[in-house]
């Protein structure tokens, strides 16, 4: 019976210290037409624009970038994002960087299978709070980075199921034996 209170605590005060770190939240702008993504930076390249999961169906809240760290503050900047997801967590590199809402910027070992790539121009359509040129994702959308160059071995990754060919078999017995205890 710990461990679901455990995850249920860890993703409770995962989701809280991204709000609370900073209370002068900005409304975000919709991003100037000439605004992009960056294509490549801090090794990281651009994939496109994603959904983010925590109110999607069977996804019990859990955002779309999982077993990372999160970042918010009104001077983010898609850099400032990937700089900080280069940075990696317990040692651990994070493989995705997505930023959302103009200010905030998640960093992930994996993409969930629930999230979907969305069309940019209708959804990433936020200009990043500290470079109005720059492109920071959108209302429960990712502009979304895939770690490029560090070179994966031992475990098949692949963009097209935007994580290891174990996660899917992981989480699903994770989700068994959570609905059993």
């Amino acid at each position: 019976m710990p461990f679901p209170f455990a995850v249920f605590l860890f993703l409770t005060l995962l989701f809280t210290s991204v709000l609370a770190q900073d209370a002068s939240i900005v409304n975000p702008t919709t991003a100037a037409p000439s605004a992009t993504a960056l294509a490549t930076a801090k090794g990281y390249t651009y994939v496109g624009c994603w959904n983010e999961t925590v109110g999607v169906a069977n996804s019990n809240g859990a955002r779309a970038l999982s077993g990372g760290m999160t970042s918010a503050n009104n001077t983010m900047t898609v850099s400032s994002c990937l700089e900080y997801c280069s940075q990696g967590y317990n040692g651990a590199t994070m493989q995705y960087a997505g930023l959302e809402y103009g200010r905030e910027c998640y960093c992930g070992a994996y993409l969930s299978a629930l999230s979907e790539k969305l069309n940019e121009s209708a959804r990433c359509i936020y200009a990043c709070d500290g470079n109005s040129s720059q492109v920071c994702g959108g209302a429960l959308a990712l502009t979304l980075y895939n770690l490029t160059s560090d070179s994966k071995t031992g475990i098949a990754w692949s963009l097209v199921s935007a994580q290891p060919a174990w996660y899917s078999a992981a989480a699903l017995v994770m989700l068994i034996v959570a609905a059993v205890l």
